[in-house]
């Protein structure tokens, strides 16, 4: 009889427990699970108090995504993640173990709840309070909290606290710049934190795998590493600029994208620099570039070279003809002369004598305004060209004291190569040495070999501009970015200007959890 005896209490209870509900009209779902756990002694817990005080939590201001998502999870009811008739699980030690230390990571323990945490933690171990209304209202909060600080923790460690697209692609400062200033500066796709990834999180804390889950979504590249080493390094110290450039490159380091690996050219727009590896024959060849001016920035991106053009034309894009050329030069062939420009007529292919045009007529999309190539050509005799949406390039330049200035943001958004050519062989790979010759000739330089010097003597017209180009099939990648604080190819972290104020946004966003 006893086995029935049980059942029999039991069901009287449930039903005594929904009969209670419907009559106060509450309208709220309860769980089998919430019945087994709030059946107490230590305390008069309540699994319909403890969600009432949930309910209102969520009424809080959402900061990220991970805010929003913990409301939602809540709204529908989700099972307690961290609380049992107990009080407080064990996953919550393991998580609050994680918490203890995000100063490492450059954030305030408040960011995380902390100090609210573990104040509500100590009030129910002291067990000063078992009034059924306030132990409700703490087991709820607990709740809740972990459960934001949780998610919270895991998506930005695993992805970046913040979206560098929406940072850095919707500057306010730059909407009176012209139309061409005001393209998109982060053209990398990075991977973001989704609905499956937080729901994946709260199953693995649930199974009692928190530990296990917060160490695998740790930032793994070595770079990460090195500037929290850096960090807690400068902190220490008391270096607050050292730590202020550590902890903003940190977070550049935990946004989730493909890192240079293989052969590829990384390019540090901060630094105007450009590295190119190949690790397979430990190669590396280094040199300084000119980049975008303030006006306009290079953008970051990730593409790959499939081509080198030797003595390339110049085609101007349409915004430099619509905000320089047009409006000051429109009928001035002195100018167009000076400066080897032509007009050519898309439809008929012709040249067009500037005098003949306006200047509507010249922004109509009905011309090209083309540099001849060869000597004084603004991408020089040489330029690298991979896909992308902005018609930037690695190229040669006309201009080689930039080189010399301390700030090199120049140009209109392309890379100005101090040593091009050496980028041409390093690229091309495997080219002998006579094959090498050929293109110093090709492009105006003095051959090195005895074989190039009798061939440049018997064909003099070899230096003569002609264009050709080489198609490239050794999957160089090209890696443009932007880091204030990154290793020099010795692995010693140098420190670079914020020329495009990219910094100050980040570090912003990041104060403002």
């Amino acid at each position: 009889m006893k086995p029935f005896r049980k059942f029999f209490y039991l069901s009287l209870f449930i039903f005594s427990f929904i009969s209670c509900q419907e009559n106060n009209k509450q309208g709220q779902i309860v769980f089998m699970q919430d019945i087994q756990e709030w059946i107490l002694q230590e305390y008069s817990l309540k699994s319909k108090h403890i969600r009432n005080e949930i309910e209102l939590l969520t009424q809080e201001e959402t900061k990220m995504y991970a805010d929003a998502f913990t409301k939602k999870y809540y709204r529908e009811k989700g099972r307690f993640v961290w609380i049992t008739r107990h009080g407080v699980n064990d996953k919550a030690d393991t998580l609050i173990s994680y918490l203890r230390k995000t100063e490492e990571e450059g954030f305030k323990p408040s960011v995380f709840l902390i100090p609210v945490i573990e104040k509500d933690l100590q009030t129910l171990r002291d067990k000063k309070n078992k009034q059924e209304e306030n132990i409700n209202k703490l087991m709820g909060r607990l709740e809740f909290n972990l459960t934001k600080a949780f998610l919270r923790y895991a998506a930005g460690q695993r992805y970046g606290y913040t979206l560098p697209a929406y940072l850095l692609n919707n500057i306010e400062s730059e909407k009176s710049l012209p139309e061409a200033s005001q393209r998109h500066h982060f053209s990398i796709q990075t991977e973001a934190a989704t609905d499956s990834f937080y729901q994946h999180a709260i199953h693995e804390a649930q199974k009692g795998n928190a530990g296990l889950f917060l160490s695998k979504i740790q930032p793994r590249i070595s770079l990460y590493k090195t500037l929290k080493q850096e960090y807690v390094s400068a902190k220490k110290g008391g270096d607050t600029e050292r730590a202020r450039l550590a902890r903003i490159n940190m977070e550049r380091a935990r946004w989730r994208y493909p890192r240079p690996q293989g052969k590829y050219i990384w390019v540090n727009l901060a630094g105007f620099q450009l590295t190119a590896v190949n690790e397979k024959t430990d190669s590396v060849l280094t040199m300084r570039i000119c980049g975008g001016a303030i006006a306009h920035k290079s953008p970051m991106l990730i593409s790959k070279i499939n081509k080198i053009e030797l003595n390339p034309y110049w085609v101007i894009p349409p915004s430099i003809i619509r905000h320089e050329i047009a409006p000051s030069h429109t009928g001035d062939s002195a100018y167009f002369t000076r400066h080897r420009y032509a007009i050519i007529d898309k439809k008929t292919h012709q040249a067009v004598n500037p005098t003949a045009l306006s200047s509507s007529q010249l922004n109509s999309g009905q011309y090209v305004v083309r540099q001849e190539n060869g000597w004084g050509n603004s991408l020089g005799r040489i330029i690298f060209r991979f896909p992308n949406d902005y018609s930037v390039y690695l190229h040669d330049t006309n201009m080689p004291s930039a080189f010399k200035l301390a700030t090199r943001a120049v140009s209109h958004g392309c890379i100005r190569l101090e040593k091009p050519l050496e980028l041409a062989f390093f690229v091309m790979e495997n080219t002998d040495s006579i094959q090498q010759d050929k293109i110093r000739m090709q492009i105006g330089k003095a051959p090195l070999t005895k074989w190039g010097k009798n061939y440049k003597a018997q064909n003099p017209q070899i230096g003569r501009p002609k264009n050709k180009v080489y198609p490239i099939e050794s999957n160089f990648s090209v890696f443009l970015d932007y880091y204030t604080l990154y290793p020099n190819h010795k692995g010693e972290l140098e420190e670079h200007p914020d020329n495009y104020h990219y910094d100050t946004i980040i570090e912003k966003a990041l104060d403002s959890f």
